[in-house]
């Protein structure tokens, strides 16, 4: 059913090539749109605007009679529109002050002047004093169009301005220009456009499908290869290279499945490990419960206590299996409390120099006096025990663990230091993965369980603080984390 659900949804290949074939179509769509459907407001509107223009030239020149008549001349040459400004005298009446026809089907010249009069009317009437009118050249019988009644014939368009001259006189600017008949253009771009739509859609579909193939290809590469994750065989070797993303998602893929295979090859480690410290605890209490049961006077206090220890350290090593689940899911939590670290570090050396002591082992404290910090104090507590036992376990024929505290620029740092072994530079970043176990002599967890160090990382990451190790090969390992100084409240 998972899988049904999963391959509902359309492929890379097919996502491409759908979303351009609809970019095209929306491009033609778009194109006929404005090429067939609205030609004709468009050419309209382009041609009320260039006579609107044009009036404004005409406006800023009317009063000066040289620079009007060169104004109308050059917009009439350019424009090819027919001019005529008139100017208003007490009595009304128009006298023309400029005048330009270059047009032979010119209508300033065909309709009377009741009709311009009409056109000015209206124009004054009007809030901006503007007045347009078109008009069918057919319906003025021109030459040619009556022979051919059904031709499309152009329209002409009067365009009509009322103004005030700087004198106070009125005046009426009269521009009159044809506009071409689109129906005949319209027909011409509707049987282009259908050869272009059609070109350019197979053309879309055929450029979609090979640029879908080109991007699809690696990643149904790395789609298959990376189902080999399950078996640790991913490789990326049988991947196509092309695109940045793919080669980097390809390299990422690798070193995943190199990480994997470590930490598979980790984790039986562990487990080999915890089984045997399991099986080697359980075996002396098997041993001693059946040699107390079978054999008369060896139910002694010794042997019980060699089963009572046994069993305490099978419980340590639970204990600490499900305090790093804990911790490492994120359900563990810290109380944070002011409380004396310098106090903490003298009570728990005290401690388990009782402990060590009887074996000959030496914990040197050096400390720098209270020094009061704001942190879980069961949790640093557990973190300076384990950091001490995992010293006393590697430190070297001296038997000698120095615990050190330091206090600069309002941090404290507590250094645990043994003479052991040291540890070589490429283990000291892996040594905290509870997974991970350095061959050789420094070995992790000598007397415990193994993940100490594991819950010490754990710890001091719910703190925020910061730790780290240094060590060098036949000079022992310092293991160290820094706490905020807080104020004793």
């Amino acid at each position: 059913m998972k899988d049904r659900k999963l391959r509902r949804g359309g492929g890379v290949k097919t996502k491409i090539v759908l979303y351009l074939v609809l970019f095209v179509l929306f491009v033609i769509g778009l194109l006929w749109v404005l090429q067939i459907f609205l030609l004709d407001r468009i050419y309209s509107a382009i041609v009320e605007n260039t006579l609107y223009r044009s009036s404004e030239a005409i406006l800023r020149d009317i009063d000066d009679a040289d620079g009007l008549a060169e104004t109308v001349r050059y917009i009439s040459q350019e424009y090819e529109m027919c001019i005529s400004v008139f100017k208003f005298d007490e009595e009304r009446t128009g006298r023309s002050i400029a005048d330009s026809h270059i047009n032979s089907s010119c209508l300033l010249h065909s309709i009377n002047d009741d009709a311009l009069s009409a056109y000015y009317m209206s124009a004054r009437e009007a809030e901006n004093g503007i007045y347009v009118h078109k008009v069918a050249l057919k319906a003025f019988g021109r030459p040619g169009y009556a022979a051919h009644p059904s031709s499309s014939l152009p329209d002409s368009v009067i365009y009509t301005r009322a103004v005030k001259m700087a004198d106070g006189a009125d005046a009426v600017i009269f521009l009159n220009c044809d506009m071409t008949p689109v129906a005949a253009t319209v027909r011409t771009l509707t049987v282009m456009l259908v050869f272009i739509s059609i070109i350019t859609l197979t053309l879309a579909i055929a450029l979609a499908y090979f640029i879908a193939w080109r991007v699809s290809a690696p990643i149904a590469d790395v789609n298959r290869e990376a189902k080999k994750l399950v078996n640790n065989s991913y490789d990326g070797r049988n991947v196509r290279r092309g695109y940045r993303e793919i080669n980097e998602l390809s390299e990422t893929l690798t070193y995943a499945a190199r990480e994997l295979s470590k930490v598979d090859r980790m984790q039986k480690e562990l487990i080999a490990n915890i089984s045997h410290d399991l099986r080697t605890p359980l075996t002396l209490i098997e041993g001693y419960t059946e040699m107390m049961r079978d054999i008369p006077g060896e139910n002694s206090p010794e042997n019980m206590q060699v089963v009572i220890d046994e069993t305490k350290r099978l419980s340590t090593l639970v204990s600490d299996l499900l305090e790093l689940s804990r911790l490492e899911t994120g359900k563990q939590t810290i109380y944070p409390a002011v409380f004396d670290l310098g106090e903490a570090l003298r009570d728990t050396v005290s401690r388990v120099m009782k402990l060590y002591e009887p074996d000959g082992y030496r914990v040197i404290l050096n400390e720098a006096g209270d020094v009061y910090v704001n942190a879980d104090k069961t949790r640093i507590l557990q973190v300076l025990y384990n950091l001490i036992g995992n010293a006393v376990s590697y430190t070297g024929e001296d038997k000698t663990v120095t615990v050190d505290e330091t206090v600069r620029d309002g941090v404290v740092r507590v250094s645990v230091t043994d003479t052991g072994e040291g540890i070589s530079k490429e283990d000291l970043p892996l040594i905290w993965d509870r997974y991970y176990k350095v061959e050789g002599t420094h070995r992790r967890g000598v007397g415990g369980s193994g993940l100490g160090l594991s819950i010490v990382k754990e710890i001091l990451v719910l703190h925020g603080a910061k730790f780290g190790v240094s060590s060098e090969p036949g000079h022992g390992s310092t293991f160290w984390f820094e706490l905020p100084v807080a104020e004793n409240k």
